[in-house]
């Protein structure tokens, strides 16, 4: 999935208000821009047909060949479970993902997550992550894992591994927390309608390019350290759980290229210096996701202090 320079300011069209009908119990963001391609078509709809409870919510992202109406065809074969969100322009991945979390939350939906178009983790890890959460109630988030063990089925070029596992130590170096396989493009979200954490997480447009993923989990730490004093809540890696996945397969036609990497490491610097050394959101507040009295960046703090 391409991506574009993010515009620092929220792409949602006036559009965005979710259709009418009862709220699925999980939706699954599916971001594409140029997928044609490779967009697997009848494994979607299979398993749409199959899985009632579950909402598919396909975010086309300005592309420029025949993924519209390929998409578009799929939401006339069972529009009650496929929508199709179709952004102007071209936004990037985080931003398109961002836009068609935020429609899932609007819906009502108990789960929330978004899974990469090439389907390179299988449909059927949506049911094996919804297992989790059911078995573990105090786990917000589950995470795909391509570890390469026994009895799993992990297709991964030998280049892309490595690749993977620099990455890894960096992404746990600046969240100051172990995670394996915050790349993975398969993850679902618990939605707390009352405490609206997902929401505070996504209520503005990411500012990293390569690794809103990484951000995702550094907002949802900055927001519980500030919520901290009011509200008991498990530190954010207590409350992630990365799923060894079944199945796995490098499907051909991703550009994320070598060099890349170098940007994502950039990206991660950014995430560590707003999320584990400033606090987000700057200005913001104390109660619910970020809501309520008594918040204000350290900078407001000290200057009303003085004041006094």
């Amino acid at each position: 999935h391409e991506e574009e320079p993010a515009s620092g300011a929220a792409t949602t069209p006036a559009s965005s208000r979710p259709s009418p009908g009862p709220s699925p119990d999980t939706t699954i963001v599916v971001p594409c821009y140029n997928e044609a391609g490779r967009l697997r078509c009848d494994d979607f709809l299979s398993f749409a047909q199959n899985t009632p409870e579950t909402h598919l919510l396909f975010v086309n992202d300005g592309s420029t060949d025949n993924t519209l109406a390929l998409l578009t065809g799929l939401q006339a074969s069972l529009p009650q479970q496929i929508e199709v969100y179709d952004l102007p322009r071209n936004v990037g991945k985080a931003e398109a993902v961002r836009a068609g979390m935020l429609r899932g939350c609007d819906r009502g939906s108990n789960f929330v997550g978004f899974w990469d178009a090439d389907l390179a983790t299988p449909l059927d890890h949506v049911g094996m992550f919804r297992h989790v959460f059911d078995a573990h109630p105090q786990i917000d988030m589950v995470f795909g894992a391509r570890v390469g063990l026994l009895g799993r089925n992990i297709r991964r070029s030998m280049k892309r591994h490595y690749m993977g596992r620099v990455f890894a130590t960096l992404a746990s170096l600046s969240l100051g927390m172990g995670v394996y396989d915050t790349q993975c493009g398969s993850k679902l979200f618990r939605v707390d309608h009352a405490r609206g954490e997902l929401r505070g997480v996504l209520g503005r447009p990411f500012d990293t390019r390569w690794v809103f993923d990484c951000e995702m989990i550094g907002r949802f730490a900055a927001l519980r350290r500030r919520v901290g004093a009011q509200v008991v809540r498990p530190r954010v890696e207590e409350s992630i759980y990365e799923f060894p996945l079944h199945r796995w397969e490098d499907v051909g036609g991703s550009k994320v290229k070598l060099g890349d990497i170098a940007k994502m490491a950039w990206g991660l610097v950014q995430v560590r210096r707003k999320y584990v050394w400033g606090q987000w959101p700057e200005g913001g507040t104390e109660t619910g996701a970020g809501g309520g009295e008594g918040g204000g960046s350290r900078a407001e703090k000290t200057k009303k202090r003085a004041k006094k």
